[in-house]
């Protein structure tokens, strides 16, 4: 378990770097879409990709009710991750392997939804049609990018934990 010698934990219950090492990569999740978004605006169609299936693009809706959408799956995940960061009951191996599954998807999760942007931001003036023929992910190339991302991160969200219980 990890100790609760620390007085603003015994105080509080919510021990401020334990909090910002759950929230931080959701924030972070949360306003990379909106500066991807404003970057590429001028290069948006009026509907993006906003759903694919089996068989490839089926869903669109407006660029920036699409980034509203993903800010919301973000925050609420960080939601979800907050707590499990800062409640104690899990032993100091569970904790450490909680930060970095918030970290690593954190940071895999923003990189592919930026990637998926640019994808759209090529479909400017096409219809969903033509949109569909633009709407290209390399994932050759973009899927181990996004695994050692999140690796990295994953690491990186290890390093802060440990840092944060020693707090």
């Amino acid at each position: 378990m990890i100790g609760t010698t620390d007085a603003r934990r015994d105080r509080a219950g919510w021990p401020t770097g334990q909090i910002a090492l759950g929230a931080a990569p959701w924030l972070v999740a949360a306003l990379v879409p909106w500066v991807v978004l404003l970057v590429l605006r001028d290069r948006m169609p009026a509907e993006v990709v906003s759903h694919t299936g089996s068989g490839g693009p089926d869903g669109f809706m407006s660029a920036p009710k699409f980034v509203a959408i993903v800010t919301l799956v973000f925050l609420l995940q960080g939601a979800l991750f907050v707590p499990a960061l800062i409640k104690g009951a899990q032993t100091n191996g569970q904790y450490l392997l909680t930060a970095a599954v918030c970290w690593g998807f954190g940071a895999g999760e923003t990189y592919l939804f930026a990637v998926d942007l640019h994808a759209n931001a090529r479909g400017s003036d096409l219809d969903h049609a033509q949109l569909l023929e633009a709407y290209d992910i390399n994932w050759v190339l973009h899927g181990p990018v996004t695994a050692v991302l999140a690796v990295v991160a994953g690491a990186a969200g290890v390093l802060m934990a440990r840092r944060a219980e020693r707090r």
